[in-house]
C-alpha cells in the first residue's frame, strides 16, 4: 500500500502530504510495481469523464476534455518528457547538445512538434470511438499501458548520466521490480477479460505494442546517449499511450473484419 502511495504522489497531483520519498531512487524505484496500478487509477477518472460527457457532447469534444483532464492530472509531468527528448534525440545529432537541449526550459521546434503530432493521434484515435463503451475503456487502459512503459523502458537501461532524481530512479530499477509491475497489469486486464473478453485481447494488443514502443525507445537513446534520462521515461510514457490506442483501434478493426469475413462465409455456405 506504501508504495502505491508513493506512486500515486510522485506521478498525479493527488495531494498526499504524508507520503515522503526517502533520499536517493531506492523508494521511488521500489514503487515502480505499482506504476501500472495508478495508471489504471487515473484511468477510472478519464473513463469516468467520459461515459458522463458522451451523454452530452459528440466524440471529439469528450476526447479533447478527457486529454486536458489527463494532462493536469499529472501536472504534464511526461508532456514535458516528451518534448525534452524530442528536442534532445531529434534536434541534435551530439550527445553532449543533446543534453544541453534536454535541459533547456525553453521548447525547441522538434519539442513542439512532437506534442503536436502526438496528441493530434492520440485525439484522433480516441475521437474514432463513437461507440459509448469503446472511448471509456481506451481511456482506462490508456495510462495503464503508459505507465508500464515507463517501467519497461526503465529496466533495460542504465542511466545515461548520474544527474537527477531520474538517474536515482533508474539506477534502482530491477527485473523483479518490472515483472511484480507486470503481474499487476496482467491482473488487471485479466480481471476486465471476465467482463468483455474481445476488448480485454484489444486491450493487450495495445499494451504490447506500448511496451516494444519502449524497447525501441530505450535502445535508441541507449546507443544514442548510452542510457536513459528522466525525460526519456516521460517521453516512453506518452508514447506508449498513443501506441496502445493505435494497437486498441487496429486489434477492433482486426475482429471487425474478421467477423465480416466468417459472416460472408456463413452466409455463402447456407446460400450453396
Amino acid at each position: 500500500m506504501r508504495s502505491y502511495l508513493r506512486a500515486l504522489s510522485f506521478l498525479t497531483i493527488i495531494p498526499l502530504p504524508h507520503v515522503q520519498l526517502g533520499p536517493g531512487g531506492k523508494d521511488l524505484a521500489n514503487s515502480a510495481a505499482c506504476f501500472p496500478l495508478v495508471g489504471i487509477t487515473l484511468g477510472l477518472f478519464l473513463a469516468g469523464l467520459a461515459w458522463f460527457l458522451s451523454l452530452v457532447f459528440p466524440a471529439g469534444p469528450v476526447a479533447v476534455m478527457a486529454l486536458i483532464l489527463s494532462f493536469f492530472l499529472t501536472r504534464g509531468l511526461h508532456f514535458d518528457g516528451l518534448a525534452d527528448t524530442a528536442d534532445g534525440l531529434i534536434g541534435t545529432t551530439e550527445r553532449d547538445k543533446a543534453f544541453k537541449a534536454m535541459e533547456d526550459s525553453a521548447t525547441g521546434v522538434m519539442g513542439a512538434a512532437a506534442i503536436i503530432f502526438v496528441y493530434l493521434l492520440k485525439y484522433s484515435l480516441l475521437s474514432v470511438f463513437e461507440d459509448p463503451l469503446l472511448m471509456p475503456v481506451a481511456l482506462l487502459f490508456m495510462p495503464l499501458a503508459g505507465r508500464w512503459a515507463i517501467v519497461y523502458a526503465g529496466t533495460l537501461s542504465a542511466p545515461a548520466r548520474n544527474h537527477g532524481l531520474g538517474d536515482l530512479f533508474l539506477r534502482e530499477l530491477r527485473w523483479p521490480i518490472f515483472l511484480k509491475a507486470s503481474l499487476g497489469a496482467v491482473i488487471i486486464i485479466g480481471l476486465f477479460s471476465w467482463w468483455h473478453f474481445n476488448l480485454a485481447v484489444a486491450v493487450l494488443f495495445g499494451c504490447l505494442l506500448a511496451l516494444a514502443c519502449a524497447q525501441g525507445l530505450s535502445s535508441y537513446a541507449g546507443r544514442r546517449l548510452g542510457g536513459l534520462t528522466g525525460d526519456i521515461l516521460g517521453a516512453s510514457s506518452e508514447l506508449g499511450e498513443m501506441l496502445f490506442l493505435v494497437g486498441f483501434y487496429l486489434a477492433l478493426k482486426a475482429a471487425t473484419a474478421t467477423g465480416l469475413t466468417a459472416k460472408v462465409v456463413i452466409e455463402l455456405v447456407q446460400f450453396l
